[in-house]
């Protein structure tokens, strides 16, 4: 065999391509016709190797190999050592959502993160480990602890100060619950906690759904979501660099289904997204990170549901008019993807039956004039022309070869006669119909109880995931229409009477609040900083809502530690500790406002303690049990809270006492400067 693959590449080549999709490893060994496309990504890597940033549309027709060239890309970025990550769009996964589905897309990113030696993906531990490594390295040469010695407890304050200052420096938005769950993952890591270090990673990946839970964990403030999950990729992208490589290359294939979203409006907001991100790319607002987007010829052109159909988006991807078959421009952003050539495929066929026998340890009696029959007899098929595919091509020449193996004595043009040629987008398209009305249904089954009209049913069968169930629904009115409000596990929605359908993710809302009263009872929310008001007949299935919303509730202001402390002023009785927790709340907003980076190490190292005390507090509080036992832990604890007070007031005293050195340096300059201006004497 002349091509060199390695057993793990063959088995993945060929159990891949068999079942219809392109192997994650290995997809070098059968590359055919792609040079010019591969010279002009090697180009582009180079580019945002020094920093630029790039965004590529991979177009062409059904099975013309977009998602062959994306899997290419890959491996063409790992051996530059870039980080490479890739996700399919999916009904349920798409750039713009505010139902999860954007936050899903970058949970599928991920997910699928690789480097040259995990090249099939899950590596993102591996990267935080080896960060981690560095900073602890680091933070033991600048101050001259010994490497054996820095993992011990005592250091461990020391290094989530340089964790934080890194991330600080190396982040714009979303900086500080970034670095804190990094935090997190760190100490996990070191004390051997893997569930700690589990929910830092499922933070980090954004499989959280609710602030409630993730706070509980981790002590975050926020959760990866639909409206900055794009700020925690740009994010990654600058940690990696950090880390030594070159750059963070993102693929996302199946475009089409962006172009299938049925709401027009939710289709231009997803246009409107992928614009921003070219923006960002090509106006030097983001550095080292390179975006592949496959996609069909309609999907490109289509000017009514196509990117063509936002103008924006079509003046930037017009393609070179005088661009041809045979005069390419692969500079532009655009790149057409030309079938293969009848030479190209025998060269591939010819590949792939090395590769097989290389799998199996057989010699397939397949030979080359053999293989001339097969592509002669195949690409003369009624609806050959039209329908035939590359991969339907590799996919029964390797179905063949199998039943070869199995059967040697079998007749070899036989099964070639036996082909028949099918319009595998009609199949596709009959499924994802019977994927509808199979969740219309089990819609329909949940809501059997509030006898929604059908296109009501065929809206929410849009807006909710797959794997959404209702919990519960009310009646009730917002901005004065009346509607239904219906609780799921995910968000909260409400359906006018007038079919319209607004939707609250949990994940979105930053306040909510409940008050009853004599006539009506009003739930108020506060979604991003527009605030809402749904009122209710008072009635008895109010109370179930509202339990089911009170994990919510819990959410409120508490995203500092000076709003965690007032929280805690309000629930805990002790007189004395309330005053004390009244001034260190002040202290801690003091120092947030002061200075934003120190406020942050100094939430850091105090949050989790502190709330921690008082939780505990708080349960001795409301025990009800009066043992000499319980009193004395009460007391432990409430001398503990009072420490950790006396040592806020001490950390202000010593950042004041700073400050007035710097101040009395300028006022001393200052009057220099005058002095020696004849001002004064």
């Amino acid at each position: 065999m002349t091509i060199k693959v390695k057993p793990k590449e063959a088995t993945a080549i060929i159990n891949s391509l068999i079942s219809g999709v392109v192997p994650k490893i290995g997809v070098q060994h059968i590359t055919v016709g792609r040079s010019n496309e591969i010279e002009m990504v090697l180009k582009a890597l180079e580019e945002v190797k020094n920093g630029h940033s790039m965004m590529k549309y991979w177009i062409g027709d059904f099975g013309s190999g977009k998602s062959f060239m994306l899997h290419l890309l890959n491996t063409v970025a790992l051996k530059q050592k870039f980080v490479t990550a890739t996700a399919d769009f999916t009904p349920h996964r798409r750039l713009y959502s505010n139902d999860g589905k954007a936050q899903a897309l970058y949970t599928a990113l991920m997910d699928n993160i690789a480097i040259q030696t995990k090249p099939e993906g899950g590596a993102l531990h591996i990267l935080l480990e080896k960060w981690i490594e560095q900073v602890i390295v680091q933070t033991a040469t600048e101050h001259q602890i010994p490497l054996a010695e820095i993992r011990d407890a005592k250091y461990f304050s020391l290094i989530q100060n340089s964790i934080i200052q890194t991330v600080n420096q190396i982040t714009e938005v979303g900086g500080f619950d970034f670095g804190l769950a990094i935090v997190k993952y760190y100490e996990g890591f070191i004390s051997g906690d893997d569930f700690l270090r589990k929910n830092a990673l499922r933070w980090l990946k954004g499989e959280y759904t609710t602030k409630t839970e993730a706070r509980s964990d981790l002590g975050v403030s926020e959760i990866v979501n639909d409206r900055n999950y794009y700020d925690m990729l740009k994010n990654f992208c600058r940690l990696f660099v950090n880390i030594g490589y070159s750059g963070l290359l993102i693929n996302l294939d199946e475009a089409v289904n962006l172009y299938k979203i049925a709401h027009p409006g939710m289709r231009q907001k997803n246009y409107e997204t992928l614009l921003s991100m070219y923006n960002d790319c090509f106006q030097g607002k983001v550095e080292y990170l390179f975006f592949n987007i496959a996609g069909t010829t309609d999907v490109l052109e289509d000017k009514q549901k196509g990117f063509y159909s936002y103008d924006a988006l079509k003046t930037r991807l017009k393609v070179n008019k005088f661009e041809t078959a045979e005069l390419r421009d692969y500079a532009q952003p655009v790149i057409r993807l030309m079938p293969l050539s009848h030479d190209e495929i025998f060269v591939l066929l010819y590949n792939l039956r090395d590769i097989f026998n290389f799998n199996y340890q057989v010699e397939i009696g397949f030979s080359n004039e053999d293989i001339h029959s097969f592509m002669e007899e195949i690409y003369n098929k009624p609806g050959a022309s039209d329908f035939l595919t590359p991969r339907e091509v590799i996919r029964d020449f390797l179905n063949i070869l199998n039943i070869i193996r199995q059967n040697p004595n079998v007749d070899k043009k036989k099964l070639v006669d036996e082909i028949k040629i099918i319009d595998e987008r009609e199949e596709t398209f009959e499924m994802e119909d019977e994927i509808k009305q199979k969740k219309i249904k089990r819609i329909e089954k949940q809501f059997k109880n509030v006898l929604l009209p059908q296109e009501i049913i065929e809206e929410l069968s849009h807006a909710l995931l797959d794997d959404e169930n209702v919990l519960k629904s009310i009646v009730g009115s917002f901005n004065n229409e009346a509607g239904t409000l219906i609780a799921t596990e995910k968000r909260l929605l409400f359906i006018s009477k007038q079919k319209k359908i607004k939707s609250f993710p949990y994940g979105q809302i930053n306040e909510m609040s409940y008050k009853s009263g004599p006539q009506y009872s009003v739930l108020h929310i506060l979604l991003g900083n527009e605030k809402l008001n749904i009122d209710f007949i008072p009635n008895s299935q109010i109370k179930p809502l509202i339990h089911l919303l009170e994990a919510q509730i819990d959410i409120l202001e508490r995203k500092t530690l000076s709003a965690e402390l007032k929280y805690w002023q309000k629930e805990i009785q002790n007189v004395s500790i309330k005053s004390q927790l009244e001034q260190m709340s002040k202290i801690a907003h003091i120092i947030q406002e002061k200075d934003h980076t120190a406020g942050e190490v100094f939430s850091m190292r105090h949050t989790d303690t502190v709330v921690k005390l008082l939780r505990q507090y708080k349960a001795l509080e409301v025990s009800g049990i009066d043992t000499p036992e319980i009193e004395a832990s009460r007391q432990r604890v409430a001398e503990a809270i009072e420490l950790t007070y006396k040592a806020f007031e001490q950390e202000l005293s010593r950042i004041f006492e700073s400050d007035m050195l710097d101040i009395d340096a300028e006022s001393m300059a200052y009057m220099q400067s005058l002095k020696n201006r004849g001002l004064i004497n």
